[in-house]
């Protein structure tokens, strides 16, 4: 597509957005604009392949309430592995609203009790947050306390981050109290991916 059609698009995306049934609008995203090409390569991770592949169906076989933290093109689809009902997207940026689920919220992932009533959640998956927009120790300890709140008792928290943005949120007392370690398998230990960063930790909602 050329520069006048994109800029054409960008003027009437806000209407479109509103009036444009979501899988169309995905569509024109996809398949016309290319949203997704910048991120082709990012299936090919062994991590991203663990979620997909792993943890998500884990999860949708175990919970009936799960949050996802983030919206993006190569997320979109992680729906189809829920019910009806059972999974909800969290992200603060309006752009990001048509990758989300049919239940999804706009808003920071701290405020989310602003959203739903404390225990709602009984699983989160926190990935590729800290490092990317919460960045600092305070604000990753904001999400942590939000979380604890919006989960149920025992609740599973999945997260994942990258070793070469920011400290290991555990080595920082950032769960204390809130979570511990998970202690079943398959996810008692730290997944981590030969030639890659991003690694996933897995804790329980302690009461």
């Amino acid at each position: 597509m050329g520069n006048l059609p994109r800029r054409l698009f960008a003027r009437l995306s806000p209407l479109a957005k509103r009036v444009v049934p979501r899988p169309i609008l995905r569509f024109l995203l996809l398949h016309v604009l290319g949203v997704n090409r910048p991120y082709a390569e990012l299936g090919n991770l062994a991590s991203r392949r663990c979620l997909e592949g792993e943890i998500l169906p884990w999860v949708g076989a175990r919970y009936a309430n799960v949050l996802f933290v983030g919206a993006a093109p190569y997320t979109h689809h992680y729906e189809k592995l829920f019910r009806r009902g059972q999974y909800t997207t969290l992200d603060s940026h309006p752009s990001t609203a048509v990758w989300g689920a049919a239940d999804h919220i706009r808003a920071p992932v701290q405020d989310i009790n602003r959203h739903r009533r404390p225990g709602s959640f009984d699983c989160v998956i926190l990935n590729g947050v800290f490092g990317f927009g919460v960045d600092t120790v305070t604000d990753q300890r904001a999400v942590i306390e939000a979380l604890h709140q919006a989960m149920r008792p025992g609740a599973f928290l999945v997260v994942g981050w990258n070793t070469d943005r920011h400290g290991d949120p555990e080595a920082l007392g950032l769960f204390e109290p809130f979570f511990e370690r998970n202690a079943e398998a398959p996810w008692a230990k730290r997944r981590t991916f030969a030639g890659e960063t991003h690694v996933y930790d897995f804790y329980r909602r302690r009461p």
